[in-house]
């Protein structure tokens, strides 16, 4: 099987980077991985270079040492790295380094993921279990908000949402201590491709409000 080093991210980061300096143009990097981006993005926007960035929430719980079973539900892109990096890029996110964080979340039919490794589409559906899998990584709630709700509408130059009398309502309701199965009947996906599949996980949305509609969980 190829592998995707380290080397195959700071490579692109570090050009890329050169391309937005030199053209003085804003650069967002999307689901960075490795201890070697979060450094060559630190150093850049001490430079002044504007560049911001985000990161898989799976990339902050899982590691490389997951794939060992060639569970294909562990099989993503960019890959699973090393304890070093995963701790880089907490580290990164508690610093501010990285801005924002997804869920990448990504279905894939039955026949994509229930095959051998090394031809197995890449992807986890994350939708459900980015709360969960944050919690897991030890950010805290406000950390939370801030790089899942706040920080991507900064990147994209949306409007925050202001929770106020009179505002149209746009709000998540979550509990960070619920615990709930994460399985067949929960699933609120049309696939199953999650390594978190029949566990029990800490963190659930409670309900969404958004484009005056009420979705309960």
């Amino acid at each position: 099987m190829k592998g995707i080093p380290n080397l195959a991210e700071s490579v692109m980061i570090s050009r890329d980077l050169f391309l937005a300096e030199y053209n003085e143009s804003p650069i967002h990097f999307s689901t960075i991985s490795t201890e070697e981006g979060v450094d060559l993005i630190k150093k850049a926007k001490a430079k002044g270079i504007k560049v911001t960035c985000d990161v898989a929430a799976h990339n902050l719980v899982f590691t490389d040492e997951d794939v060992k079973g060639f569970d294909s539900n562990y099989k993503v892109s960019p890959p699973l790295r090393t304890k070093k990096d995963v701790k880089a890029l907490i580290k990164g996110l508690k610093d501010g380094v990285i801005d924002a964080v997804v869920s990448q979340h990504t279905p894939q039919e039955i026949e994509f993921k229930q095959v051998e490794f090394q031809i197995a589409k890449n992807g986890i559906i994350a939708a459900q279990t980015v709360l969960p899998l944050l919690l897991k990584a030890g950010l805290t709630v406000e950390t939370i908000v801030e790089k899942l709700a706040i920080n991507p509408r900064k990147v994209l130059g949306l409007d925050i949402p202001v929770i106020a009398e009179g505002e149209e309502a746009n709000l998540v309701l979550f509990s960070p201590s619920k615990k709930w199965i994460f399985d067949n009947k929960t699933n609120k996906s049309k696939s199953a491709n999650s390594p978190l599949f029949g566990q029990e996980l800490t963190g659930q949305v409670i309900a969404v409000i958004n484009n005056n509609k009420l979705h309960i969980n």
